[in-house]
């Protein structure tokens, strides 16, 4: 199967999804959309990297096609209702608007303790040529390991995310604590790029913009537009720091600006080429353990479960450039079965995204924080598999959330403070 034709199919099939599920947010509109762009643009870049093969073409197709086929059954099963943030009661929005005030507080004089732990805990490895990536390869190895200086500070980091997206979303509410929820934000970004995790920041930023792309129920496009331009610069910051791909930190912003998009280019397209790459070589195996969570888990409780890398070694996407990114098709295909383990499994994460997604449009709490999750792991596929690996911040994300607004020690019977309409009545959905 050529790619023209590949992009054509996958194009049909977006437009088709996003009719049936009559917004971008449905997952199998979502995913489909995602490809179909990434592999438009690989189509446009010529000969800039090697060719993708028949093979290849067909996995992405199938892939796309499983995870629709298990968002549409997800449709048709009974949906249950659990609590909606429209029955929250005007006392639990006050009591949580003075919570986040303290947790900002806290985290704004947490910061001197945070920047000494990463000080700290760069100096447990070897020197690189970048702090940054020191302390970013340095708080990877703490860890998996479960050790470090102040690991109260790594501990801090997920649920400092779920707070700044309960700000967002009490803003989006009361329209209130602009200031307070754009500082609660800035420090979560924040907080993450000392830990040098670029990828976080742009899970924060996907989650925020679900909130409010479901709170008003169309897309909000100014939003996006900031979201991204923010994301470009965080991206673009972080691989001059590093100098990564011919970028340096001692060079003019107009010298760097080829090496960065360089980069950008790599990490985007690179990783469906750097999959194929693999494949054609039988004697290599992703490192990615899909139950890596549940082992880290229990390496806490002092099992001694071993933990693969997840990465394999530099692979060429061009006769210039090599990258150690990949797909989500990777683990699914090479290590679990191959199309059949790859149909199977984007089947299921096609069903969860799907449910979760009704779930939240009928404002269900714990779904209202999780969506975000589900949706930046859609966008990732291109780069790595994250549906697996979000499994702990869902958790995080969904508990914390429902203990903010639900927790039975704080019941209250006082009515509602906003009178809004269900969230499932400002856009129509089939899938309702």
């Amino acid at each position: 199967m050529t790619l023209p034709l590949t992009i054509a199919l996958l194009a049909v099939w977006s437009f088709a999804m996003y009719r049936y599920g009559r917004s971008i947010l449905f997952p199998p509109a979502s995913l489909a959309v995602v490809w179909t762009i990434t592999l438009f643009a690989i189509w446009l870049c010529g000969d800039i990297y090697y060719p993708l093969t028949t093979t290849a073409n067909q996995i992405v197709l199938a892939g796309v096609l499983a995870f629709s086929l298990g968002g549409i059954c997800a449709v048709t099963v009974p949906l249950r209702r659990g609590r909606t943030l429209t029955q929250v009661s005007a006392r639990r929005h006050r009591q949580i608007d003075r919570w986040l005030t303290i947790a900002g507080i806290f985290f704004l004089l947490n910061i001197p303790f945070s920047y000494w732990y990463f000080k700290q805990l760069s100096g447990t490895i070897a020197p690189r040529e970048s702090l940054w990536k020191q302390i970013r390869i340095a708080a990877s190895k703490a860890n998996i390991s479960g050790q470090g200086a102040l690991p109260i500070e790594s501990f801090l980091l997920p649920f400092l995310t779920i707070i700044a997206l309960i700000a967002v979303y009490e803003y989006t509410e009361s329209g209130r604590r602009g200031i307070r929820t754009l500082v609660l934000v800035v420090l979560s970004g924040g907080y993450q790029l000392l830990n040098g995790a670029r990828s976080e920041v742009l899970l924060l930023l996907v989650s925020s913009v679900v909130i409010l792309w479901l709170r008003k129920g169309a897309a909000p496009m100014r939003l996006l537009a900031l979201m991204g331009l923010v994301f470009l610069l965080v991206f673009s910051a972080g691989q001059i720091s590093m100098s990564k791909y011919g970028a340096s930190p001692a060079a003019s912003l107009t010298s760097n600006l080829p090496y960065v998009a360089q980069g950008l280019g790599t990490y985007w397209l690179g990783g469906i080429i750097a999959f194929d790459q693999n494949r054609q070589n039988p004697e290599l195996r992703y490192g990615w353990d899909l139950g890596k969570f549940a082992k880290r888990i229990l390496n806490r409780f002092g099992a001694t479960y071993s933990e693969r890398d997840r990465n394999l070694e530099y692979t060429k996407i061009s006769p210039t450039q090599i990258t150690n990114v990949y797909t989500a098709f990777l683990p699914y295909y090479m290590d679990h079965g191959g199309m059949r383990g790859l149909i199977g499994l984007m089947f299921l994460m096609g069903f969860l995204s799907a449910y979760v997604y009704r779930c939240a449009i009928h404002g269900n709490c714990w779904a209202v924080f999780t969506l975000g999750a589900f949706v930046y792991a859609t966008v990732m596929t291109v780069f790595s598999e994250e549906y697996f690996a979000q499994i702990m911040f869902w958790i995080k994300a969904g508990g914390l959330s429902t203990m903010v607004y639900f927790a039975p020690s704080f019941a209250s019977h006082v009515p509602p403070r906003w009178t809004v309409a269900d969230i499932d009545t400002v856009e129509s959905q089939p899938c309702a």
